[in-house]
């Protein structure tokens, strides 16, 4: 069983913690605010159980009448327990509970019946709609199309796709973009932004934030040749007669039918291919080294050629499922990904050598993130004025 601290940090019970300091008063910091509600957010469960806690008239005066009847102690538990039943999401998530967990939540019950019998309920509206001021959303899908005619397009974040066929550039939904000609083109993502596309050959690309892929909007050579910069996942359609190439800032992947992600940020340490499935073959723009990738192999371009190590893949292609994974990566990487993801810069200067594990949603606001990546590190990260993060010991 992998440490609690390997796990997606939304999950489990650390959320009761801040259950319980919410209901009773006490202050949270945003961090822990904005991690409730994201819990709140996550699913209709969690909304059921959070209104279930709050709901003054069914709860808390079920408590009260249970108080005024007399009932022991293990009665009242037993009434409780049947409170519960309803609704079913809430009778479902009691089931997995711990009997820690239950406990914590019979003395919340039990602060609710006293808070009742004052009138200071909290609202269920008030405790969801709750926000914090200066968060910062995560990344969406948003990119600009540019054309070597000089059009210029900025794609709609409502629609999170395009493809290039024999009618020309359009949305998956089949909205045209623009007609059918031979040309160059390049997609590019701005920080906090993501896209996908298909190329004329079948071939689907996706693009990390703050990268960008130029193409042709036809393959008429007997290459399929593209150029990245950034990041980007491919997921190559096969044609023995057209090897398909990615040319990416120092290096050529060469390529028939495979699945494989190309990490070449400038301000990484080193360019890293990553092979899913496949073969690859890569070639050093500098000296013409060459190395065969077989899948779960990653190779790193150095000096004098390619390192190549056997890696679990999966880290290195979550973020096309939306996901920070991280399995010993370095503090530094960790924090350059949220750079990219929310647009924000990090003070690095205070910055100690650790290696981090763990999966947190790329999905929720910066706050969460920073919340959880708190957890991990046993850190203090927190976000300034100015879109600056500071890490303090």
């Amino acid at each position: 069983m992998r440490n609690m601290k390997e796990e997606n940090l939304f999950d489990g019970f650390e959320i009761t913690e801040l259950l319980h300091k919410y209901i009773t008063g006490q202050k949270l910091a945003s961090w822990e605010k904005e991690f409730l509600e994201d819990w709140i957010e996550e699913s209709e469960a969690n909304q059921a159980i959070f209104q279930h806690l709050l709901d003054q008239h069914r709860l808390a005066a079920d408590l009260v009448e249970l108080k005024e009847s007399g009932s022991t102690t293990e009665a009242e538990l037993d009434k409780f327990n049947k409170i519960l039943d309803e609704p079913a999401p809430v009778r479902i998530w009691f089931r997995l509970m711990t009997a820690a967990a239950i406990l914590f939540t019979i003395s919340i019950s039990g602060w609710l019946y006293k808070y009742y019998q004052s009138d200071k309920v909290l609202s269920t509206e008030e405790a969801i709609t709750t926000t914090i001021s200066g968060d910062i959303l995560p990344g969406t899908d948003k990119a600009t199309l540019t054309f070597e005619d000089g059009q210029i397009i900025n794609l709609s974040g409502t629609k999170k796709a395009i493809k290039i066929d024999e009618q020309g550039t359009s949305y998956q939904d089949g909205t045209s973009i623009s007609a059918n000609k031979v040309q160059f083109a390049t997609l590019s993502t701005p920080r906090r932004g993501q896209y996908k596309i298909t190329l004329p050959d079948g071939t689907k690309v996706w693009l990390n934030a703050e990268s960008s892929l130029r193409y042709p909007t036809k393959f008429t050579d007997k290459k399929r040749y593209v150029a990245l910069q950034g990041e980007g996942y491919f997921e190559v359609t096969e044609d023995k007669t057209k090897p398909f190439i990615v040319a990416s800032n120092g290096q050529e992947v060469k390529v028939l039918g495979t699945k494989f992600n190309i990490n070449s940020y400038s301000n990484e340490a080193t360019i890293r291919t990553t092979l899913v499935s496949g073969r690859v073959e890569l070639t050093s723009s500098r000296d013409k080294a060459m190395v065969t990738l077989v899948p779960g192999q990653q190779a790193r371009l150095v000096n004098d050629g390619f390192a190549v190590n056997s890696v679990d893949t999966e880290p290195y292609t979550a973020w096309i499922s939306n996901e920070f994974q991280f399995k010993g990566a370095t503090l530094q990487e960790v924090l350059r990904q949220v750079e990219r993801w929310y647009d924000v810069e990090v003070d690095y200067s205070n910055l100690p050598n650790i290696k981090v594990n763990g999966t947190i949603s790329r999905e929720k606001k910066l706050s969460s993130v920073l919340y959880a990546l708190e957890k991990i590190t046993d850190l203090q990260i927190k976000l300034s004025k100015g879109r600056r993060i500071v890490i303090k010991k």
